[in-house]
């Protein structure tokens, strides 16, 4: 079983190439946090600790039991957290789109989404990130996802994610773990990923050929390659 853990503001619907990649080996399943696609309310959960719970509650309700975790962004925050507090449930990780011990440089997102959630400011799709030969077709695809989540409910998220720090706990993450940086993102997100690895008892760092940062939509066929191995691998070497 495959959980796919969507990025702040995102919603499952992106993992979905990744899915149908997956789908002919295993049993892969995203979902959209309260507040985002098409879930209900305008409120993020709040904190990555609520996240988790909801995480554990939807794995409990589906019978879901050891299943490798997809995490982008905040969704790896989740995906660490969730192993932190119970090191036995996951049987591996796989953490895309920046994953971090702890989220830094959020401050100007969180002032600009306080902006656009007071009516100061509009919103403006972020295309920074991508790989330079990135298909219109992927822009276009994230842009169509983003707008189905109403920027108070982002705000929470970043906010959230502002708030987590994993550094000091990540040795109780004891499942392998699989830190994937895109071929095309630069020098200081390759070290944030080396410096996350570093903290795990059994982790790895993987290059995502052709992506940038959004390599859950870049690279999706590459993507699913790497969670396969993950999902099928009982130890990870460093």
């Amino acid at each position: 079983m495959v959980i796919c853990l969507h990025e702040a503001g995102d919603n499952g619907n992106s993992f979905g190439a990744l899915l149908d990649a997956l789908a002919s080996s295993h049993s892969p399943l995203a979902f959209d946090r309260p507040g985002h696609g098409r879930s209900g309310s305008l409120d993020s959960a709040g904190s990555v600790d609520a996240m988790v719970a909801q995480l554990r509650g939807l794995a409990s309700g589906f019978g879901l039991g050891r299943p490798v975790l997809v995490g982008e962004g905040l969704g790896a925050a989740v995906a660490l957290a969730a192993a932190i507090a119970d090191p036995a449930w996951p049987k591996a990780l796989v953490l895309v789109g920046g994953a971090a011990a702890h989220f830094d440089g959020l401050d100007a997102v969180v002032d600009e989404l306080r902006r656009i959630t007071s009516g100061k400011a509009r919103r403006n799709f972020d295309n920074t990130g991508y790989a330079p030969d990135t298909a219109k077709e992927v822009f276009q695809k994230a842009f169509a996802e983003w707008v189905r989540t109403d920027p108070r409910a982002t705000l929470g998220d970043r906010l959230a994610q502002q708030a987590w720090d994993g550094r000091g706990r990540l040795g109780a993450v004891t499942c392998p773990v699989t830190v994937v940086v895109g071929e095309h993102e630069d020098a200081a997100a390759r070290a944030t990923a080396e410096a996350l690895a570093a903290e795990l008892p059994n982790a790895t760092v993987a290059t995502l050929a052709g992506a940038g940062r959004h390599g859950v939509i870049e690279a999706p066929a590459a993507l699913a390659e790497i969670v396969d191995a993950a999902a099928t691998s009982t130890e990870v070497t460093r």
